[in-house]
């Protein structure tokens, strides 16, 4: 038959217990009374559980020890049991002669005429004084005894001889390590970093700025037979190498005949030396015009004139560009320890330009300006470590090699780094570090405690100052200033070690 056991909280009334019930699919219900608290507040509550149970083809049951709750019960005939077990192995009946119910009484009045059933037994014997006072005095003896056991604590301080131990270990990192090694390896990951600066330094270029515009005579020959026209603002080119162009000053009148010539006056376009020709210079006639006329200068052209003032050159971008790679690694360098997260360490000579982000040069190369500006955005890379992956392996390495005898003072290890990092083109480094922490004599503290309990304070500092070597004879202070003996419980004896780094 499927049975379920409902456990009842403090806080249920008759409507959640209803809707626990209503969950359960079996034909037999157990109603688990919690231990403190007061869930129903009559005996109608119950009544309409045990029809709630029925209703769902149920039979109800409960396993309580509330006297209340177990009165109410056996008037409205629901089955209660003492445990679980109980209910789920015994048989469903209202026991009128066994049953838990009937066992609880019913009432206050009940309960006071079943005290007032019980025999009274009065002592006729009359007390004897001696045995009395005897029985005080060894219940004092008693507790004194047990109170000179127990109360008794002593502590004892002692400086014990420390040696020092030290290793040297060479260390490796590399980012292909997933975690430490006996030999040295640990894991190392890259950190980044993005800074920014400006840069500026007077410029060491030269350039020159047009000023004035060159003038000189062309003398025009006429190639044909008929008058040749040319008007003011013609262009016309000249130059051995570089041609540059000139205008036409004022109309010229080329009379007709062959090799019949005139004058013209004619201006640079554009300022600046190079419009200064030599003698006898080759010119260049568009539009078919060498067809008609040739042009040449018997005498050399003046008045193009220019200005040299300071520009910005490669090389000196090329400087600028050391030097503010330079302060931005420095400043990188700050910015990543200024944020470094505890344990972890930086390997410095690691840090490297990973990639330029910006580069611009603000007065740019060639072009008139007393300064040249750089400005630079970049992203730098450095590789850490975890300082407790060190210690790990140097506190391996420190163990393998203690003495026999002797124990670490405490947990403490001292790193120091022998010589520099050296660090290979795929960022792996290795260093050098010495690993030292102090040693003191090794000793039983449960069997030196059982050796000297109950021992006389002045035979048992002689005895712990013998078992191993110290800076000093032990001191033992006891829980009375006076009082000549150890305590006689092993656990009352405490050590205090006086040693210091």
């Amino acid at each position: 038959m499927k049975t379920n056991v409902i456990q009842l909280e403090v806080h249920d009334d008759v409507i959640s217990i209803k809707d626990k019930m209503a969950w359960q699919s079996c034909q037999r219900m157990i109603l688990v009374w919690p231990k403190h608290g007061k869930i129903l507040h009559n005996e109608l509550e119950l009544v309409l559980l045990n029809r709630e149970a029925r209703s769902l083809g149920a039979e109800l049951a409960l396993v309580t020890h509330h006297p209340v709750v177990s009165e109410w019960a056996l008037d409205s005939n629901v089955p209660l049991f003492a445990s679980i077990s109980a209910a789920e192995k015994g048989a469903w009946k209202t026991d009128v002669q066994g049953s838990f119910a009937n066992k609880v009484p019913k009432g206050v009045d009940a309960i006071r005429a079943i005290r007032d059933g019980l025999p009274h037994h009065a002592s006729t014997k009359p007390a004897n004084p001696l045995q009395n006072g005897l029985a005080v005095l060894i219940s004092v003896a008693a507790i004194i005894s047990l109170l000179i056991v127990l109360l008794p604590q002593a502590e004892v301080v002692y400086i014990p001889t420390t040696t020092k131990q030290e290793v040297e270990i060479r260390i490796k990192a590399s980012e292909v390590f997933s975690g430490i090694n006996p030999s040295g390896n640990i894991p190392e990951k890259a950190v980044f970093v993005e800074v920014s600066g400006e840069k500026a330094m007077p410029s060491t270029g030269k350039v020159s700025i047009p000023t004035t515009k060159a003038v000189g005579e062309v003398i025009f020959t006429n190639l044909t037979s008929t008058d040749i026209a040319l008007p003011a603002g013609t262009i016309i080119l000249a130059g051995d190498q570089t041609l540059t162009s000139f205008n036409l000053i004022e109309a010229v009148e080329v009379p007709s005949g062959v090799h019949d010539s005139a004058p013209g006056r004619v201006e640079a376009l554009i300022a600046g030396t190079w419009g200064n020709l030599a003698a006898e210079s080759t010119w260049v006639l568009p539009g078919g015009m060498d067809q008609l006329v040739s042009a040449s200068n018997p005498a050399a052209f003046s008045g193009g004139s220019d200005v040299e003032t300071p520009s910005p050159n490669d090389d000196d971008y090329a400087v600028l560009e050391r030097q503010l790679l330079a302060e931005l690694m420095t400043q990188g360098l700050e910015s990543l320890k200024a944020e470094q997260a505890d344990g972890l360490e930086f390997i410095e000579p690691s840090l490297t330009l990973d990639k330029i982000l910006l580069s611009e040069q603000v007065n740019k190369i060639g072009e008139p300006a007393d300064e040249a500006v750089l400005r630079l955005n970049v992203r730098l890379k450095i590789y850490a470590y975890q300082k407790s992956d060190i210690l790990a392996i140097a506190n391996l390495v420190l163990s393998a090699n203690q003495p026999n005898g002797y124990n670490p003072m405490n947990d403490s290890i001292t790193l120091n780094r022998v010589g520099d990092f050296r660090v290979d083109d795929f960022g792996q480094a290795t260093w050098t570090i010495k690993a030292s922490r102090l040693l003191v004599p090794a000793w039983n503290v449960e069997q030196v405690s059982a050796e000297l309990a109950g021992m006389k304070v002045s035979e048992a500092q002689a005895l712990f100052s013998s078992l191993f070597e110290q800076s000093s004879p032990a001191a033992i202070k006891v829980w009375l200033a006076k009082w000549p003996w150890m305590p006689f419980l092993s656990t009352n004896i405490h050590f205090k070690s006086g040693a210091t780094q």
